[in-house]
């Protein structure tokens, strides 16, 4: 009998080290909990944001399908797409056999996610709005697809690079922005939305940061009366030339009149995923065109 024992604790302690399962709290509070002891292999992503996530942390070959947005990195084209996920039934969801389904908060029919969790697969619920946010998205990923111990130091890293940024332009002065969602009608962001962040972070104040709602409708006159020293906005090809147009005849605008107008490339600044650090480098390089040269 001891002989067994021995042998057995031989065993175990030879073995790999096994997938310990982990609880995450996602962005409602709701515990997501992996009942295996293995990692997940079959992953559904249902936003780009979140395939972002998963490749950024390594877990890129547990996907088996994602979203019909998600085109970064270009390795994901070549998985099956889920098209509309705010509209896919539950049923359709399941033929892919997931053990673990990511979504997005603000694309996904809440029953849905009732659903898939009474059917015992566990659902991630994200949206993040913060950088800080992004980060534990970050972390909870690599946590829920066993991938934290290789994913860390490359968070840490991502997060230094934030507080770095942040850092820097906490010296400089400050350059007041307005941020375009839309032309007709004039719509902004709030001052709760992570792009607002950004500019925070690079040392920028978003002219319209009293604004509770995450897009709000502007007039032009309370553009004009608070003079915004850049006019920034996202969009495809096109876009600046477009922002140029629209505001060209307001030459009492700073902005227009120094000719600081700039549009940051969309999948980067408003998905809520890894690359936003790269385009708060982008909006703090522009910003320091405008900022006045000592």
């Amino acid at each position: 009998m001891l002989m067994r024992l021995a042998f057995g604790l031989i065993l175990a302690l030879l073995a790999p080290a096994s997938f310990a399962s982990p609880c995450v709290q996602d962005d409602t509070g709701q515990a997501v909990c992996m009942a295996s002891s293995a990692p997940p292999s079959r992953v559904l992503s249902l936003s780009p944001h979140l395939t972002e996530i998963v490749a950024q942390v390594g877990g890129q070959a547990q996907l088996v399908a994602v979203d019909d947005s998600s085109n970064y990195p270009a390795a994901v084209q070549s998985l099956p797409k889920i098209k509309q996920p705010w509209l896919v039934g539950t049923e359709a969801l399941l033929t892919y056999k997931p053990d673990l389904v990511l979504v997005w908060q603000s694309g996904i029919a809440q029953s849905t996610v009732r659903q898939l969790r009474a059917a015992g697969v566990p659902v991630y619920v994200s949206e993040p709005q913060s950088v800080e946010g992004v980060g534990k998205a970050m972390m909870d990923v690599a946590q829920l697809l066993g991938q934290k111990q290789h994913a860390v130091d490359g968070i840490h890293q991502w997060q230094q690079g934030m507080a770095s940024l942040k850092a820097e332009y906490a010296v400089k002065p400050t350059v007041s922005v307005f941020y375009q969602v839309w032309p007709q009608p004039l719509m902004t962001l709030g001052g709760q939305h992570l792009v607002s962040e950004v500019i925070s972070l690079c040392g920028g104040r978003n002219v319209f940061d009293e604004q509770t709602g995450l897009a709000p409708t502007v007039t032009l006159e309370a553009v004009l009366n608070r003079k915004p020293q850049v006019l920034l906005a996202s969009g495809p090809a096109g876009t600046l030339q477009a922002l140029r147009s629209q505001w060209s005849k307001w030459t009492a605008l700073p902005a227009v009149r120094q000719q600081h107008i700039y549009t940051i490339e969309p999948d980067i600044l408003v998905r809520q995923g890894p690359r936003i650090l790269i385009a708060a480098k982008q909006v703090c390089k522009v910003l320091d065109q405008a900022r006045p040269k000592p």
